[in-house]
């Protein structure tokens, strides 16, 4: 009976190999499918999440006043060479980047801004990078479109211009 036992031995050690490694390829096979399943899922919800919170950071945003910038802007009417045209100046800086930055800043506020260099215009003094809004016709109905933008921008002034 012992040998019989000890024949068995290696052969009960092969089974119980056989078994451990169909488990285990068992146990692989039913995983997968999870898996698979797990990360669309997660895609998906996280995709949502970010949808979600960007709404309402958007709705918030509007909630205080703070909207899309406009995109639609119109090409500005070029005035003629030798005629004046009045422009309500914001800001001016030596570099033409100061002058765009501030000119994002007044387009996102829906103001239609741009910037000039002063160096073409009398009576500016030259070197500079005007950063403006207009231009506005040289009559008084010109001049009281302009004059209202005074208002609301701290600083800015109206100035009838004329290319050099």
């Amino acid at each position: 009976m012992t040998e019989l036992s000890s024949a068995s031995q290696p052969e009960a050690e092969q089974e119980q190999a056989a078994e451990g490694d169909s488990v285990a390829v068992s146990r692989w096979s039913l995983q997968a499918p999870g898996i698979d399943v797990f990360w669309p899922i997660l895609a998906a919800v996280l995709t949502t999440i970010v949808i979600v919170v960007a709404l309402v950071a958007h709705s918030s945003m509007a909630a205080v006043g703070v909207g899309t910038p406009r995109t639609d802007w119109a090409p500005r009417p070029t005035p003629e060479a030798d005629q004046p045209f009045v422009v309500v100046q914001v800001a001016s800086f030596p570099s033409r980047d100061e002058g765009q930055s501030e000119v994002r800043k007044l387009r996102q506020s829906g103001l239609d801004a741009a910037v000039l260099k002063s160096d073409r215009y009398a009576p500016m003094n030259e070197g500079w990078y005007v950063v403006y809004i207009g231009p506005f016709t040289a009559d008084a109905e010109g001049r009281a479109q302009a004059k209202k933008f005074t208002k609301d921008i701290e600083g800015s002034l109206v100035r009838t211009l004329h290319r050099r």
